[in-house]
């Protein structure tokens, strides 16, 4: 059974934000069929296969459309699911969020829909990060590596190291048993050679996952702060975009992502909805769902924002009047933005002053932001499966020297490294893991996916 909360009726747009020929709205969960029925004709009575009909919305006229269904298990979620494909306008797609909201889904978290597949064991979490690296991968080399841990080949080599790792544990548990009897120095050093094939294979796995790292990280720079504090300037400025700004607050919704060189290295700059105030984050993202005038995808850009910096390589706090950083946000770097503004009082302490209309201050900024980031590497996913496979590999080694030494209780010793070994193994493709890790990697995905 999934955990709480994992079989509710989910609703998200799955495909780029913006006008285009034609976007996808994916619903899973718990009456996904029933829902998507209420909306679209003729609903197809079989699963996987595309169905065209029309799309029924309230105060809409009828809209082409088509329908693709799936069944549990054997869905990406595991879950019934339902794909609509509709005319990609702005607001016929949120007219149909708000209608699916309406009759009971709710709109999807980051990267809910994966989340599900990993639950239902159609994911490892070495995969789930392949989901992650092939959505974000910017070169040929990236896409393939991605597809390679996707695909599950990372995974059923760490299965067959667990497998053989296990057999071993057996023979040595079985001498501790017999601990009585005349040890067998030509036994454990065969089991001790066993261990150094095992610990071959996962040092290729570890210098593949580096090299992963050093091929497709781009660190993840956040750019948070109040509403209309400048931050879609700054973004524009440093990328040369044209995200939209305005002096009404709220004109940005959807996360913005553009590549920009950060002195000697390039990094990924994020732009977000303006979300700031005093509030912790998570009465920040309660508040923001609660507020009666934002429309569901206000609410979402706000939910996002909050979500984005959970993935971070670094936040940068962009305010012009002052404004201090929720309480439990970690900032990298604190910016006093907007100060070609005569109005506006003196930087906080520590804030970088600058002014993206005129150029102040942004050299000094990218120098400033290259030092916080420092020298950081890997992706999210390489890093954390390069640290669990290095515990794996000191385990082994250890364990390997004790079986090849004559020491009386080297079996009991072994069996203890053996576990840690077979520990790390488990965290790495998520057999063993905590809510925290899967929030860190969960919120490193967009919505849809």
């Amino acid at each position: 059974m999934p955990p709480l909360g994992l079989s509710d009726p989910i609703v998200a747009l799955s495909s780029p934000p913006g006008a285009s020929a034609c976007a996808l709205v994916r619903v899973a969960g718990r009456g996904a069929w029933a829902l998507c029925a209420q909306l679209f004709a003729p609903f197809p009575a079989r699963a996987w296969r595309v169905a065209s009909g029309s799309l029924s919305l309230p105060g809409w006229p009828e809209a082409p459309a088509a329908c693709l269904c799936a069944r549990g298990p054997r869905s990406y979620t595991g879950q019934d699911q339902v794909e609509l494909y509709v005319p990609g306008s702005p607001p016929l797609i949120e007219a149909l969020l708000s209608a699916l909201q309406g009759a009971g889904a709710r709109l999807a978290e980051r990267g809910e829909f994966t989340r599900r597949a990993f639950h239902a064991g159609r994911l490892d979490l070495v995969q789930v990060e392949g989901v992650l690296a092939m959505t974000s991968a910017a070169s040929a080399e990236e896409a393939r590596g991605a597809l390679r841990a996707l695909e599950g080949g990372v995974g059923r080599r760490i299965e067959a190291a667990k497998q053989a790792l296990t057999e071993v544990v057996v023979h040595v548990e079985a001498a501790i048993d017999f601990s009585e009897e005349e040890l067998d120095l030509a036994e454990d050093a065969a089991l001790a050679a066993r261990l150094e094939g095992v610990r071959d294979e996962l040092a290729a796995l570890a210098r593949e996952s580096a090299q992963r790292a050093s091929l497709g990280h781009l660190p993840r720079v956040v750019l948070r702060g109040p509403p209309n504090a400048g931050k879609s300037t700054l973004f524009n400025a440093l990328t040369r975009s044209a995200a939209l700004v305005s002096p009404q607050a709220g004109t940005t919704r959807d996360l913005l992502e553009r590549r920009w060189r950060c002195g000697a290295r390039e990094v990924l700059l994020v732009d977000t909805a303006g979300t700031g105030g005093p509030e912790s984050e998570a009465s920040e993202a309660s508040e923001a769902s609660e507020a009666t005038e934002l429309s569901a995808l206000e609410r979402a850009a706000a939910r996002e924002a909050v979500a984005s910096a959970a993935g971070a390589d670094a936040v940068v706090w962009v305010a012009a009047e002052g404004e201090d950083p929720p309480p439990g946000l970690e900032v990298a770097l604190r910016v006093a933005s907007q100060r070609d503004r005569p109005d506006l009082p003196p930087p906080p302490p520590g804030a970088l002053a600058l002014s993206a209309s005129s150029g102040e201050g942004l050299e000094a900024f990218a120098d400033a932001l290259g030092r916080s980031l420092g020298a950081a590497a890997g992706t999210q996913g390489s890093a954390r499966q390069g640290e669990r496979l290095r515990e794996a590999l000191d385990a082994l080694e250890r364990a390997a020297a004790l079986l090849r030494s004559a020491r009386p209780d080297r079996s009991e010793l072994a069996a203890l490294d053996l576990g840690e070994a077979l520990s790390a193994l488990g965290r790495l493709t998520g057999e063993v893991t905590t809510e925290e890790v899967l929030g860190r990697i969960f919120a490193s995905f967009c919505i849809g996916k």
